[in-house]
């Protein structure tokens, strides 16, 4: 009798697994952890896809390490697609800057004042908008004086990109309508929706700002595994040929 119950229950935990399996599409989950101590390999699927576009220039730090340079300092204005394997927390930490003479803070041989922009938007769902952390660190012409224009610039911290940097003092972004930035093709060729311009509170006169924002998880709700250990992670995979 006592057999009997066993086995009926063994057919039930099956039937319940089955059941489960069906239920959970292989997307719904994250990818199996592999062996013990080991890790499945990631693959593009697991990715996500970064757009950014800036006004003029800009520079992408994630989780303190450098992903995306703008390849183009001033114009055409052009938009930079990277894809990235993400980790959370993620810290964001942009660069970007305006194409400015560095002694005037005037662009087009000193005679106009130029104005910046930044968005980004990134596949899990991050987007650019007020809630990132701004500061200005070069600004001018001081007063929009174009007659005797001069900058005052602010010393950029070593290590503002980390992950441990305290941005604490630093104030919230402002955003900016399409508008007011003025942006150029490229940018309406790719996948900004929901996503804000973003500058500090000045967008003619600073013309080299810092962002930064720190997703806690992603805003998709898409479960991802953590490969941000994987260099010290064998992966589980079949054993590679021996070379000849």
């Amino acid at each position: 009798m006592k057999c009997k119950l066993l086995a009926a229950a063994f057919v039930g935990l099956l039937s319940t697994a089955g059941l489960m399996a069906v239920a959970q599409k292989p997307g719904d989950r994250p990818p199996p952890p592999g062996a013990p101590g080991k890790l499945k390999k990631p693959q593009m699927s697991d990715t996500i896809k970064a757009n950014i576009y800036a006004d003029n220039w800009f520079m992408l730090y994630v989780n303190g390490e450098l992903v995306a340079v703008d390849s183009i300092k001033f114009i055409p204005h052009n938009v930079i697609s990277v894809d990235m394997l993400p980790t959370y927390p993620m810290t964001i930490a942009v660069m970007a800057k305006d194409n400015a003479d560095p002694q005037t803070g005037m662009e087009y041989a000193n005679t106009n004042i130029g104005d910046g922009g930044f968005i980004l938007k990134f596949g899990d769902g991050t987007v650019t908008n007020a809630s990132w952390k701004a500061k200005a660190f070069s600004t001018g012409p001081i007063n929009r004086d174009t007659k005797n224009p001069r900058v005052e610039n602010t010393p950029i911290p070593e290590n503002w990109f980390a992950v441990d940097f305290d941005d604490s003092s630093w104030g919230k972004a402002k955003e900016y309508t399409e508008d007011e930035v003025n942006p150029k093709q490229p940018y309406f060729e790719h996948d900004f929706k929901g996503a804000k311009f973003i500058w500090s509170n000045d967008i003619d006169l600073d013309n080299t700002v810092l962002f930064r924002h720190v997703v806690k998880s992603p805003p998709d709700g898409k479960p991802r595994v953590n490969y941000s250990n994987l260099n010290n992670i064998v992966p589980d995979s079949p054993p590679k040929k021996p070379k000849k």
